[in-house]
């Protein structure tokens, strides 16, 4: 190792980072080991685009270079790259001869959902003592993505004791405490955690407020959230989670109090003012928004996101123009962003310019091709546009189908099951006010993920609804160039699940869903007054209609009439909602988010 190595790898353990690159440039010869420790060196500075860089050259300088290899996988599962990595990895012959590696690979398997292929490797992965606790990490990382949290306990509970007395092992299973519903032992768990004050201390005193939420203890909950604050004004969760709280409890004089108070003691931060930002939308403060936006667009001048919240917020007081040019440069500079180019190609559809929007769409869909808002607005440009993409898109015969939710075993019928479920679901509807971010107008959705609950009859609904997305999947015709079908692996988990009571005058307001794959609504309890005689179709579901307030450019494509015991599905990307419930008896519907797994 040179004199100029050397130094520079002392200067790096002594954390004086930019000198260490000085010694580096001075090295004459630039061996594995040199770019192994540039690369480590910016990461340090936060340069990890660099790092990256770096890295990607040196492997194909040093192909055969295994530190190389675990080094440049490991920066881009730290990174969340996990799709780059898995395309690194699958064109490289070093895969199965190395764990680090090959841990690195089983990693971005489940961070990309391809869930059954990575418990095939981890299968033929052995642990030893050096990785035993990634190895295991990973294991309840795969359990919990494949929606098995009873197993993931008793995994746990498997884990060598070492492990299992781990902070992070502990957090876990807290975690998987709550998701199942189990508040009381996660908060066992979570107020014994708080105790060990470290780098996680602001998140667990964030998750001691979420659980008192879920337990409805609102009190605790804002203390434990400005404590977490208190740790870390930039928790922006924290920060969005007590708005959540005062808009639940109408406390509107707190709304936005937190923000307001980490300004004024703190500078600001580019990601905390666009949360901010997002608030202030959500509660329609536009004024409030205009004038935020205004001071952060001098602040952060070249922060793309906050010229993104500007330009929407111009375009809230009617300064299209000013919003198009903004949205226009935007798209210009990300085009890989599906946000930008999505609101920029409303603006086109809404002046009826849409083989415009459909040139954005286009460019926006190829860098995110499973992002299905991006597929509900081509497939509304397309129909304005006249082209028949649409109905090879949207397809309702095809691709929409109800069915009768089987009977449970144990039950003589599904609606002697549904009054029993109907009961269970009414006691989790705590909350008078609508969802702040949610399509439910003058009704209420339930918290969490419903299906993730420890309860028997929330597993045999589980049952008869996996039944029936089977049924659908198997179904399906084979189309490797539609974004429904060619993901169709006829594997897959529900990813959300919620209940949603609609009251007197309730609705959904139109919408999709941008991450799923298969939008699921069961219809656990429908009111009389719901007929398919009924000429209004009070409280039918409606397929096609935007939420774009086109005027007479609008087009319900499909209204449909449930019934209680059935259930309705669609691809995510179709636009849905509801007509007005006009009953004294609420509407009650389990709906779930289906995705592909691989």
């Amino acid at each position: 190792m040179s004199n100029f190595l050397n130094s520079a790898l002392a200067a790096y353990n002594s954390r004086q980072y930019n000198q260490a690159i000085l010694f580096l440039n001075k090295c004459d010869i630039k061996t594995v080991d040199w770019y192994i420790l540039l690369a480590a060196t910016y990461s340090a500075l936060n340069q990890n685009e660099n790092a990256e860089q770096t890295y990607s050259y040196a492997v194909n300088k040093f192909p055969s270079s295994l530190p190389l290899i675990e080094n440049y996988t490991n920066l881009l599962c730290r990174t969340a790259k996990h799709s780059l990595c898995l395309n690194f990895l699958k064109n490289t012959r070093y895969l199965p001869l190395s764990k680090k590696v090959s841990l690195n690979f089983i990693e971005s398997l489940i961070k990309t959902n391809q869930l059954l292929q990575a418990k095939k490797e981890l299968s033929k992965t052995v642990s030893d003592e050096t990785l035993k606790e990634r190895y295991h990490w990973l294991k309840l990382e795969l359990l919990e993505r494949l929606g098995d949290l009873e197993l993931v306990e008793s995994y746990y509970l498997s884990l060598p004791v070492d492990l299992k007395n781990q902070f992070l092992f502990k957090y876990k299973r807290a975690c998987n405490f709550r998701n199942m519903g189990k508040f009381d032992n996660a908060l066992d768990i979570f107020l014994m955690l708080s105790d060990k004050q470290n780098k996680y201390s602001p998140e667990v005193n964030f998750l001691i407020g979420c659980t008192y939420y879920d337990l409805l203890k609102f009190e605790l909950c804002e203390q434990y959230l400005k404590r977490c604050l208190e740790q870390a004004p930039n928790y922006i969760p924290a920060h969005e989670c007590l708005n959540k709280l005062y808009w639940d409890r109408a406390n509107k004089s707190a709304l936005m109090s937190s923000y307001n108070s980490t300004f004024l003691n703190h500078a600001k931060n580019p990601q905390l003012v666009q949360s901010q930002l997002a608030q202030l939308l959500h509660f329609k403060d536009f004024n409030q928004a205009l004038d935020v936006s205004s001071q952060a667009i001098r602040l952060f001048p070249d922060n793309l996101d906050i010229k993104h919240a500007h330009g929407i917020i111009l375009g809230k007081h009617g300064q299209s123009d000013k919003a198009f040019i903004i949205l226009d440069e935007l798209v210009s500079q990300a085009p890989q962003s599906a946000r930008y180019s999505v609101d920029l190609a409303n603006y086109c559809i809404e002046n009826f310019e849409y083989k415009k929007a459909i040139l954005h769409l286009n460019t926006a869909v190829k860098h995110n091709p499973f992002n299905q808002e991006i597929w509900a607005y081509l497939s509304t440009a397309w129909r304005l546009a006249k082209d028949d993409k649409y109905h090879w898109l949207t397809n309702y015969d095809m691709f929409v189908k109800t069915m009768a939710l089987p009977t449970p075993k144990g039950y003589k019928s599904f609606d002697s099951f549904g009054k029993e479920l109907k009961e269970l679901l009414l006691t989790l509807h705590t909350k008078e006010q609508d969802p702040l971010d949610q399509s439910v107008r003058r009704g209420s959705q339930t918290e969490g993920h419903l299906l993730y609950r420890s309860n028997t009859l929330l597993s045999l609904f589980k049952q008869s609804m996996e039944s029936c997305i089977s049924t659908y999947l198997n179904d399906l015709p084979a189309d490797s160039m539609h974004p429904l079908t060619a993901r169709n692996s006829l594997n897959f988990t529900a990813k959300g699940s919620w209940s949603v009571k609609l009251e007197n005058g309730g609705y959904h307001a139109n919408h999709i869903h941008p991450h799923g794959w298969l939008s699921a609504p069961s219809y656990i309890s429908i009111p009389d007054e719901m007929s398919k005689n009924d000429p209004l179709k009070n409280g039918w579901l409606k397929l096609g209609e935007t939420c774009l307030d086109l005027g007479k450019r609008e087009l319900i494509d499909r209204e449909i009439c449930p019934e209680s015991g059935q259930i309705i599905i669609f691809p995510s990307y179709i636009w849905h909602g509801t007509n007005e419930l006009k009953s004294d008896r609420p509407r009650l519907t389990i709906p779930s988010d289906i995705m592909p797994i691989g």
